[in-house]
């Protein structure tokens, strides 16, 4: 099972970095500029030890028979307070020289990394923001925006560490291995002794540590969810006061994440505890058998030192790597849960021939259409409607009857699963979503403003609409003279999801916002739904002005809308029903 984990681990990151790779393209030129930076800083730390080696050697325990580069700076120098001087300027400039090529290393792939990262996630915003409706209606906001920010953060980690403490490491590693084994291959042997050790340790817990990562991180995605539901409906906790309830459910998943994050600390100071111990056993057994290879004359007191410095030098990026693999674990976790949504494909897809879709005149088709939202019972069953260009029709029927599924299928927010839609006698699947969707415009029963200007959100509905375009827009849905009056006019801020209007004024800006668009469709989804009569009124008139020369489709359950004149048509057991004598009953009081 722990090998079958270990492959999936590397299968993931392995996807991950695949990922990656078309974003690291343009960055050849940096990253070849650090690798050779990081072959420097490499080669300054397997130089450091030798200036102790020359001083030990070549003054205070003078050898009788010095190694080659010992008796060359001892001739160079001449010996004496000379060889001292230069050995030990030596020991600071390759700390200089290191340093600084360490930092230009470090510095570059980070760079790297930070720019590679914020592509992957905008193409993680991108392909959420594609993804059918049916993910968006089942998706939760706050793990979302848990994966956009915090899983893609690890990410950067994978990335920027993986290459950076992985490459310079296992560098720093193999060429002190090569040194030691010159210097003395039995030596290097026993050093090497706790390495396989240390490999399966390290392999073990990183299993551990990325299903306890994996856990945290869903739990985080939950807390995230608690506290997006809470805040963004705060009117209505306040309303109930239940303040209090919505901090016990906060503190049980933060609660819960702690737990999670907790045995992945534990599992971290396990490891990391266990390769203390193999490393200073190792250190024990070089250090041993090092003083008993002076005692019988194979090298000199100044070679075990050196050999002793890189031995440190060794297991210091030993330690490191294996404390990485629990970063990496972590990472991979997080990377996981990326891929899940990169692996997502979207319900609605245009077809490979699809057509840009000509201006329409407006005529809609439901044709024999069956719709039901997964496992559910049936939507539409064999349904047909007919609307004609320029026809305002107005659609009623009970709560949950599948109103507002007729304007998705228009939209193409979902497919029917038999039958067709159709616009102007073309089936909308021919048509590319764009251009298809470009045409339409929506009134929803709860309108999302944004937190911009005011023209900014009505100049939503076309990007390039001009001043007088929204400012006209705004006339016809009965929304300029209270603009007006706002404190900067058009230019006003709005609150989030416009909050600092009432309910009738962001019914007339979403109003404005689709009559600028001008679409040849236009539907409106329970335009009225928790408006007082004043405010019904008032926005009843603004769909009349809006409905004129546009195909008008009005979704409601309120017989108050029934009484414009206009077409009126139920649905009613997933079918459409015309002339119904309670319906009309019902408008001729109104009117």
């Amino acid at each position: 099972m722990a090998a079958k984990r270990d492959q999936i681990d590397t299968a993931i990151v392995r996807r991950l970095f695949a990922k990656m790779h078309p974003h690291l393209t343009p960055f050849r030129g940096t990253l070849v500029l650090a690798s050779f930076a990081m072959i420097g800083a490499t080669a300054m730390e397997i130089l450091r030890p030798w200036p102790m080696k020359i001083i030990f050697d070549g003054l205070l325990i003078p050898s009788e028979s010095p190694d080659a580069i010992t008796q060359a700076a001892i001739e160079v120098t001449g010996g004496g307070d000379w060889l001292l001087g230069v050995a030990s300027l030596s020991i600071l400039a390759m700390a200089v020289v290191g340093g600084a090529l360490a930092f230009a290393q470090s510095y570059l792939i980070a760079s790297v990394g930070q720019k590679v990262v914020a592509k992957v996630r905008l193409d993680l915003y991108r392909h959420i923001q594609r993804l059918s409706h049916s993910f968006h209606d089942q998706a939760s906001l706050g793990d979302i925006l848990s994966r956009l920010t915090g899983d893609v953060r690890m990410m950067r980690d994978l990335l920027v560490n993986a290459i950076v403490y992985f490459a310079a490491r296992i560098l720093v590693i193999a060429g002190t291995l090569i040194v030691m084994f010159v210097m003395d291959w039995r030596l290097a042997l026993a050093a090497l002794l706790v390495l396989p050790g240390l490999f399966f340790v390290s392999r073990w817990f990183a299993v551990k540590i990325r299903s306890a990562a994996r856990r945290q991180r869903r739990k985080e995605g939950k807390i995230a969810t608690v506290m997006g539901e809470s805040i963004s409906a705060i009117t209505v906790v306040k309303g109930f006061a239940r303040e209090a309830h919505e901090e016990a459910r906060f503190a049980k998943q933060n609660n819960s994440s702690l737990q999670a994050g907790l045995v992945a600390t534990r599992l971290e100071g396990h490891m990391d505890r266990i390769v203390q111990v193999l490393l200073a056993l190792g250190s024990c057994v070089v250090l041993w058998y090092g003083v008993s290879r002076v005692q019988e004359g194979a090298i000199s007191p100044g070679d075990l030192l050196v050999f002793i410095a890189y031995l440190a030098a060794l297991y210091k990026p030993v330690r490191k790597l294996a404390a990485m693999t629990s970063r990496i674990a972590k990472a991979a976790a997080s990377g996981e849960r990326l891929l899940e949504i990169f692996d997502l494909q979207p319900d609605v897809l245009e077809k490979s021939n699809a057509l840009i879709a000509p201006k329409f005149r407006g005529a809609v088709r439901l044709n024999q259409v069956d719709f039901s939202y997964g496992d559910s019972s049936a939507v539409l069953n064999k349904a047909v409607l007919n609307v004609e260009a320029g026809e305002n029709v107005i659609l009623v029927g009970e709560s949950g009857a599948g109103k507002s599924t007729i304007g998705k299928l228009l939209l193409r927010f979902y497919d029917p699963i038999a039958g067709q839609v159709m616009i102007d006698g073309r089936d909308i699947t021919s048509f590319t979503l764009d251009s298809l969707r470009e045409q339409i415009a929506v009134v929803l029963q709860e309108s999302v403003l944004f937190a911009t200007t005011v023209r900014e959100n009505i100049a939503y509905g076309r990007l390039d609409a001009s001043l007088e375009d929204v400012i006209d827009a705004a006339k016809v849905a009965c929304a300029h003279d209270f603009i007006l009056k706002l404190s900067d006019g058009y230019d006003t801020v709005l609150g989030e999801r416009g909050a600092t209007l009432s309910g009738g004024q962001r019914q007339r800006i979403a109003i404005a916002r689709a009559i600028v668009r001008d679409a040849s469709i236009l539907i409106l989804d329970e335009p009225l739904t928790g408006l007082d009569k004043n405010n019904a009124t008032t926005v009843l008139e603004a769909i009349s002005r809006a409905a004129v020369g546009r195909t008008t489709l009005l979704i409601t359950h309120d017989p108050e809308s029934v009484a414009m004149e206009h077409r009126v048509v139920r649905l009613e057991n997933g079918r459409f029903v015309e002339n119904d004598a309670e319906l009309l009953e019902a408008s001729a009081k109104v009117a």
